[in-house]
């Protein structure tokens, strides 16, 4: 009797783990809940014994659009996301490229740029560069909301850092600090590192047994093929060109120009080194205004002309301490102690 029911679980946790399977989505299907606009960052940094810290990310993101992935247009998405830390200048906030993982069946989103110049991918092709710095930031889509990750490795070595939420509007000083005081027990509360991890394990499962058949599809093949094919031309391509002007005489006249250039600027330069601990100002002869070169730091100036330090700056050259001589140790570098 306590076979037939041992034997009854078995079948029962088999059959609830292939209906997790058969029901998981991949992620352009997930992506059909992600909204374009601003996302709040809840920072899910844990304490040696689990507890979840919380906190607001300080960055701001902002998905700003979805366009058909080049590659596969009608299959998958190109996800085009701002971050930055100063919301009031969105303008300085670098937008960035995510791309699928996979042409069959994506469990994360990578991301990415395209191989070569714009010329160059209108006239041979689209083929996503591999970059083993910039491949380990990803995002996961799951309900609406999007896992940043860092580091990643595979499904089960990554670094989660964030989980954003859409925000429709603006969130003020108020709101955020309430946010921060209860983003721990919404953390808790959603346990996002094992909510990621349940959907990376039944995705993987699902990747490898969806991408197997799919494979096996001549016009599948055929397209990574294509893809690998793309990105090999292009890197031979824009080697070759280095090449080509590395070894060319108008390259080396150019070396040598540059060599020229820099060496007449020495001649007409001096390094202050800042050795006294504090801020300093740098005056020319006759200036009242200064250059500063922090603690520990140093400054290139003009050495034709007398220079002068100081601890203010609101001095000038006639109220400061000598620190190099006219045409002196030009093409050198000068401590001040």
């Amino acid at each position: 009797m306590k076979k037939i029911a041992l034997l009854g679980l078995c079948i029962l946790f088999f059959a609830n783990n292939l209906k997790a399977q058969n029901e998981i989505k991949h992620q352009t299907q997930e992506l059909e809940s992600i909204q374009v606009g601003n996302y709040t960052g809840y920072l899910t940094h844990q304490s040696s014994d689990g507890t979840y810290e919380g906190g607001l990310d300080v960055l701001v993101y902002k998905i700003t659009q979805f366009k058909e992935y080049t590659i596969q247009p009608g299959a998958h998405k190109e996800v085009y996301m701002l971050f930055g830390e100063d919301p009031d200048r969105p303008d300085n906030h670098e937008e960035t490229m995510f791309l699928p993982d996979n042409e069959a069946f994506p469990i994360t989103y990578v991301q990415k740029v395209y191989e070569g110049n714009p010329a160059m991918q209108k006239e041979i092709g689209y083929s996503p560069r591999i970059n083993r710095l910039s491949d380990g930031n990803r995002i996961v889509f799951i309900d609406g909301k999007i896992y940043m990750i860092k580091d990643w490795v595979d499904k089960d070595n990554y670094k989660l850092e964030a989980v954003l939420e859409f925000q429709a509007k603006k969130m003020g000083g108020l709101k955020k600090m309430k946010e921060v005081m209860k983003s721990p027990k919404k953390m808790k509360e959603m346990q996002p590192h094992k909510t990621l991890q349940e959907y990376l394990d039944n995705a993987y499962s699902k990747q490898q047994e969806v991408y197997a058949k799919w494979i096996k599809n001549p016009k599948n093949a055929a397209l990574i093929e294509n893809i690998d094919q793309i990105r090999e031309f292009i890197i031979g391509a824009i080697n070759k060109q280095r090449d080509d002007w590395y070894n060319s005489a108008e390259y080396k006249r150019i070396k040598e120009r540059n060599a020229d250039a820099k060496q007449s600027s020495l001649e007409n330069e001096v390094t202050i080194r800042n050795n006294t601990g504090k801020d300093i100002y740098i005056y020319q002869e006759g200036s009242s205004n200064g250059s500063r070169v922090s603690a520990n730091g140093r400054g290139t100036f003009n050495c034709k002309k007398n220079l002068y330090y100081s601890f203010s700056g609101n001095s000038s050259a006639s109220k400061g301490t000598l620190a190099n001589s006219a045409n002196q140790s030009c093409g050198t570098t000068v401590n001040v102690n």
